[in-house]
């Protein structure tokens, strides 16, 4: 079982399963990782209701995970061991970008002694690198952070606080907060009736990106029942057992997980313009009728070119395939009914 951001595309998730396949493995399931904190949730739910009356009452959750290069944010309803996840959203910021900012911040404050001696300083950011990342989880739990680093045999020393790394990357996190509420927005939620606020991934222990959630979504208190570096892979185990056939009479592995796409998936018609025909969000799987025509006299024939994605424009949006319709009546343009 695979677990990916959700900002990836179709064409990356069928790369990542040919990779596996060419190393041998056998994908059961290919998930976005809030799906998988999501059934890890529903099993904590189900149990710790068991025998309960009202177990059955519908709980909203918000899943925030943030790692080294995405932000991937869900909105869920559990009830009963089934979670329905009502929207997806995600973005490719993440601790790496972080990382770089703090690193070309430092660079351009080093630049000075440097640059005189007519040296690129750009490649000191490799140096950088470790120094900066233990300082940003030292920064986690203290308001200040030191950063050592050798330079052409000469040692640096830079000290930086809590509040200085968080004016740094102000962009990073409100970014964060806006994903918040654009999910909460896409799944038609108030922000009152969540009854959880899940945060899982590395950068959920900064305590800037903790507020931008928090903030977001009305100073909700943190769900503390799930580990912020483990639930994803548990949740993975929990899909590998059940996709596997595993049964458990406590009723543990009586889960389920209702899917929804995070792009809308279309075709592109009257010359480049986008339709879709699975918006993102939509639960999965869904079948869905469009009714299109010719655009040409007597055509016999139409290729149709799918596309993954929100642009108005076929060509802004990920190209998934195409295959082509034939034996289509000659008729006047617009008259076919395909």
């Amino acid at each position: 079982v695979l677990t990916m951001p959700v900002s990836f595309s179709r064409f990356q998730q069928t790369r990542l399963e040919r990779a596996c396949a060419m190393a041998g493995l056998h994908v059961l399931r290919l998930m976005p990782e809030p799906t998988a904190i999501a059934l890890l949730y529903a099993q904590q739910q189900q149990q710790a209701n068991q025998g309960n009356m009202g177990s059955g009452v519908e709980k909203v959750a918000l899943i925030f995970n943030m790692g080294a290069g995405y932000c991937d944010v869900a909105v869920t309803f559990t009830a009963g061991g089934v979670s329905q996840i009502k929207a997806l959203v995600g973005d490719s910021i993440g601790g790496e970008d972080l990382m770089q900012n703090v690193i070309k911040h430092l660079l351009n404050e080093f630049d000075t002694s440097l640059v005189k001696k007519g040296r690129d300083h750009s490649k000191y950011g490799v140096y950088l690198r470790s120094p900066v990342e233990k300082a940003i989880q030292t920064l986690s739990s203290h308001t200040t952070a030191t950063i050592e680093v050798e330079i052409d045999g000469r040692k640096v020393s830079r000290t930086i606080s809590r509040e200085e790394f968080e004016k740094i990357n102000e962009e990073i996190f409100q970014r964060c907060e806006s994903l918040v509420l654009q999910c909460i927005h896409n799944a038609q939620v108030d922000v009152d009736n969540l009854a959880d606020l899940i945060l899982v991934g590395g950068c959920t222990h900064i305590p800037r990106v903790r507020i931008a959630v928090q903030k977001a979504c009305g100073e909700r208190q943190i769900y503390e029942g799930i580990e912020p570096l483990e639930s994803v892979v548990r949740g993975a185990a929990l899909e590998g057992a059940i996709a596997s056939g595993l049964t458990d009479i406590s009723g543990k592995l009586d889960l389920l997980t209702i899917q929804a796409i995070p792009g809308s998936l279309g075709i592109r018609v009257a010359g480049n313009e986008f339709l879709p025909i699975l918006h993102r969000n939509v639960t999965i799987p869904a079948r869905r009728d469009v009714i299109v025509t010719t655009s040409n006299d007597n055509q016999t024939e139409a290729l149709i070119v799918v596309y993954e994605g929100e642009g108005k424009q076929a060509i802004e949006n990920h190209l998934l395939g195409f295959f082509k319709l034939s034996g289509i009546p000659p008729s006047p343009k617009g008259v076919p009914i395909i």
